[in-house]
C-alpha cells in the first residue's frame, strides 16, 4: 500500500502593478491559449477545454480567463500572498495545494494600449521543475546555479525577487516582484496498490492457511512449535538417546552416527571462549550475508538509478521524500 504523490501544472503570469485596476488594457492574445487549455486541462479525464468531457472542470478556465482579464478580482478561490509566502509556496518541487499564479510587479503600464501582462510560463511537472520558477528569474540567476529554497530564504530577508520581461517585444526590462494572487485547489491523493504483489501476499497467505488447517485436522500428536513446548516434551518424556551425554554438540552426534554406533557420554572439553556467532554454522552466516548483500546491492543500484532519473526535473532529497 503506497499514496500517490501529487502535482499540479499550472501557468505562472508577470502582470503590472496595474492590471486589476479598471481601465488597463490587457492584451490577452499574447497568451498561448493552446498551452493555457493543455495545462488547464480537466484533471480527471486529461482532455483539453472544448473538447468532449471536458465540462466537470470549464469553469476553471472559465475563472482563469476573468483573473487574465482582471475582472473577477475578488474570486476566493485566488488569495493575495505576500511575496515571501509566494517564494516559499512554489519553490516546494511539488505543488500540490495550489495552482495558476500571478505575480504582481512594481511596473506600471502608463501608456494607453501598453499591455499589463509582462511574460508568462507554463509549468507542467513532467518536464518542468515549479521551483525553478524562482530560480530562472531572480535577478538573472541560472537554474543549475541556485537552490530555490535558498533564494526563498533570501526574498524572505528582504532581498529583490526580479523577473525579465520585453516591453513591446523590443526592450528588455527588469521588474520587481511585491506580491502574487495564487490559486488554492483542493488537493488530490489516494491510497493505491501494487496488484501483482496483492496477488503473491494473499496466494502465499491462502498455502499457508492450508497447511495450518491440515496440520491441525490431520495431527492429534503434542506438537513442537515453539521452544517451550521441545523443552516442556523433554522433561515429561526424557530422551533416552541422549541420556548421560548433556555435553554432546551436533558435530559429535553426526560423527557417530556415520559410524554406526550408539553415541555414549562425553567430557566436557571447554575450547576457547565461545562467541554468539559460533552458534550457528560457517554455510548458514555465508548464505545468509550472500543473500543479504545482493538485496543490498539490488536495492541500492535501482535507488541510484531512480535518483538519477528524478535529477532531470527536481532535486531529490530523500530524507523529505
Amino acid at each position: 500500500m503506497y499514496t500517490s504523490l501529487a502535482a499540479n501544472d499550472f501557468v505562472a503570469i508577470a502582470v503590472a502593478s496595474n492590471h486589476f485596476e479598471p481601465g488597463a488594457y490587457r492584451n490577452t492574445s499574447r497568451i498561448s491559449f493552446s498551452g493555457v487549455r493543455w495545462v488547464l486541462r480537466n484533471t480527471k479525464t486529461g482532455k483539453e477545454y472544448g473538447e468532449i468531457g471536458y465540462q466537470a472542470d470549464s469553469h476553471e478556465i472559465q475563472l482563469f480567463n476573468s483573473m487574465l482579464e482582471g475582472r473577477d478580482t475578488g474570486a476566493r478561490s485566488y488569495e493575495d500572498l505576500t511575496r515571501s509566502q509566494c517564494a516559499n509556496l512554489y519553490s516546494a518541487e511539488f505543488v500540490s495545494s495550489h495552482r495558476n499564479l500571478f505575480l504582481i510587479t512594481n511596473y506600471t503600464s502608463n501608456v494607453r494600449y501598453n499591455n499589463t501582462i509582462l511574460v508568462y510560463w507554463f509549468v507542467e511537472h513532467r518536464t518542468t521543475v515549479p521551483s525553478y520558477l524562482l530560480c530562472s528569474f531572480y535577478e538573472g540567476t541560472l537554474p543549475s546555479r541556485c537552490d530555490p529554497n535558498e533564494m526563498a530564504s533570501r526574498v524572505a530577508s528582504g532581498f529583490p525577487w526580479r523577473v525579465m520581461f520585453l516591453d513591446d517585444e523590443t526592450t528588455g526590462k527588469t521588474a520587481e516582484v511585491t506580491g502574487c494572487k495564487s490559486e488554492r485547489v483542493a488537493e488530490r491523493c489516494k491510497v493505491q496498490f501494487s496488484l501483482g504483489i496483492m496477488i503473491a501476499v494473499i496466494c502465499c497467505n491462502l498455502v499457508k492457511a492450508c497447511c495450518m488447517v491440515m496440520a491441525s485436522v490431520r495431527s492429534r500428536e503434542p506438537t513442537l512449535v515453539t521452544l517451550g513446548d521441545a523443552i516442556d516434551s523433554f522433561l515429561r518424556i526424557p530422551d533416552p538417546t541422549t541420556t548421560g551425554i548433556c555435553f554432546a554438540d551436533r558435530r559429535f552426534i553426526e560423527r557417530e552416527w556415520m559410524r554406526r554406533s550408539r553415541a555414549g557420554p562425553k567430557r566436557w572439553k571447554q575450547i576457547g571462549v565461545q562467541r554468539w556467532w559460533t552458534s550457528v554454522s560457517k554455510t548458514r552466516w555465508i548464505t545468509c550475508n550472500f543473500f543479504c548483500s545482493i538485496a543490498i546491492v539490488t536495492t541500492g543500484v535501482l535507488l541510484g538509478m531512480g535518483i538519477g532519473q528524478d535529477r532531470v526535473f527536481m532535486r531529490t532529497d530523500i530524507r523529505s521524500l
